[in-house]
């Protein structure tokens, strides 16, 4: 069935850019077959099926380029103490079940089709959780079944290795090495890579793209050898690297293991890097993403405006919906931009389309995606959402670009395609029965919390009340 998706301007992030407004896309099966003007496209395409967007701004779907699995039931956990890390690495490693990971998909999945973002990529855990691939499957079950893109990327926790873990559905605890983590990589890899039409994909995922610093500063021989180890399976399997990156790795990685800073990694944060290391990144084609609501950037800046000018490929992501944020992409770009001109006093930094470009073709690119998704121009996948312009917030209505980028929020998004297929229309998501969901979610986290023991951590901080910081 063809379907003409009619607008509305359509921000279509192709090569030229183009907004046509009143515009249209011509979508059929899973593909967009046109893009152009709508009266033209009226004539064009008589008998397809149209879809009326006329009060909104039809848009490639939003692209988170790093979360984490399992923040979904974590949200808010421990606020205000300084152990929400160790609160999570309990639950994650050592109190999880399957269906822990399972209805936290499905939730977090649900959170993304309310967002817009038709595309994400999650670590399996707050760091790689890999004694077994069970638990990475069970954590892309959501996306899957709900009809979204995903990237799922797993490797190698941070050291101390052996890592432990514990099954709590057999009560068996395994402590693993380098050897073991990176063949549950492997198996991840056959059993989910490019299934459900190619939508779920593997990325090898260290948790730190140098696992260990000596104490000057240089790569130990084990963080050496997982750079290598990780580095070999994304050849061999054709499949890109997702990483962390602080203050010193990429130096310490440009030094020991130069190999693995390929245009085929994106690290996220790169908290406290320095001008060197943007420039090792710009110099490789490294991919940086940006978080401007998570605690790493909080404790020590990424040099985000430095890095474009210095030609990084800078993406904006989400982090996760945990502790303290949520899977709105849309409100977090305005934000990255906000931050970076307050701290050079400069209202002209970050563009609404360059904002714009950080959550759709660029992270595309990055991972390798750009000939499918991440701009509305024909052959591509019908990746697509539409934003609602039809608001006091949003008026009056021109200029609608900027509208988008500066008032928009995911919540705005009343129309929402993946692969041809809708999930969303007239701001109502098709097909699925929510409240299962959030009933299924409600459970899993209450028993993975009884079980670890943390429910008295779920009540509110006692100095969240009247307090300039908490104590």
């Amino acid at each position: 069935m063809t379907k003409l998706l009619a607008g509305g301007p359509v921000i279509t992030l192709d090569g030229d850019r183009r907004v046509i407004d009143p515009g249209a896309v011509v979508v059929e099966d899973d593909r967009i077959v046109a893009v152009g003007p709508l009266d033209e496209f009226r004539a064009n395409y008589p008998d397809a099926e149209e879809v009326d967007l006329s009060n909104a701004a039809i848009l490639p779907g939003l692209i988170d380029s790093h979360g984490h699995a399992g923040h979904g039931m974590t949200k808010a956990l421990g606020d205000g103490a300084d152990d929400w890390l160790e609160l999570v690495a309990e639950i994650y490693f050592r109190q999880s079940d399957t269906e822990f990971w399972r209805a936290e998909s499905f939730l977090s999945a649900l959170e993304h089709i309310e967002f817009g973002v038709t595309t994400s990529l999650s670590m399996t855990g707050s760091m790689p959780r890999v004694d077994d691939p069970k638990y990475a499957v069970a954590a892309s079950r959501g996306y899957a079944e709900l009809g979204l893109r995903h990237i799922v990327a797993l490797g190698p926790p941070n050291t101390p290795w052996p890592a432990t873990y514990r099954d709590v559905e057999t009560g068996r605890e395994t402590s693993i090495g380098l050897d073991a983590m990176m063949e549950t990589v492997g198996a991840a890899i056959d059993q989910l890579n490019g299934t459900e039409d190619g939508r779920i994909s593997v990325f090898v995922g260290p948790s730190a793209l140098v696992a260990e610093l000596d104490s000057e500063g240089n790569a130990t021989p084990a963080a050496i050898e997982a750079m290598r180890r990780v580095y070999r399976m994304s050849e061999e399997r054709g499949v890109y690297i997702h990483s962390h990156a602080y203050a010193g790795q990429l130096l310490a990685a440009a030094e020991s293991y130069p190999d693995i800073l390929t245009p085929k990694l994106t690290l996220a944060h790169c908290a406290g890097i320095s001008l060197d290391e943007v420039q090792i990144m710009a110099d490789n084609g490294v991919n940086a993403t940006h978080g401007p609501l998570t605690h790493a950037f909080a404790a020590a800046r990424f040099p985000l405006t430095e890095a474009l000018e210095a030609g990084v490929n800078v993406l904006i992501s989400t982090d996760g919906s945990g502790p303290d944020r949520s899977f709105d992409l849309l409100s977090q770009g305005r934000i990255a931009a906000q931050l970076q001109r307050a701290y050079f006093a400069d209202t002209s930094i970050l563009p609404a389309g360059r904002i714009l470009e950080m959550m759709t073709i660029d992270p595309a690119r990055a991972f390798g995606m750009d000939d499918e998704i991440g701009s509305l121009e024909a052959g591509k996948k019908a990746d697509i959402i539409a934003v609602d312009l039809r608001s006091a917030r949003m008026g009056p209505r021109f200029m609608p670009l900027e509208r988008v980028v500066y008032v928009g929020s995911g919540l705005d998004v009343e129309f929402m395609m993946v692969d041809g297929q809708v999930l969303k229309q007239d701001h109502q998501i098709v097909g699925l029965d929510i409240d299962t969901i959030l009933d299924d979610a409600d459970r899993a986290a209450r028993q993975t919390y009884e079980r670890a023991g943390m429910l008295d951590r779920l009540a509110s901080h006692p100095t969240t009340w009247g307090n300039t910081r908490y104590s």
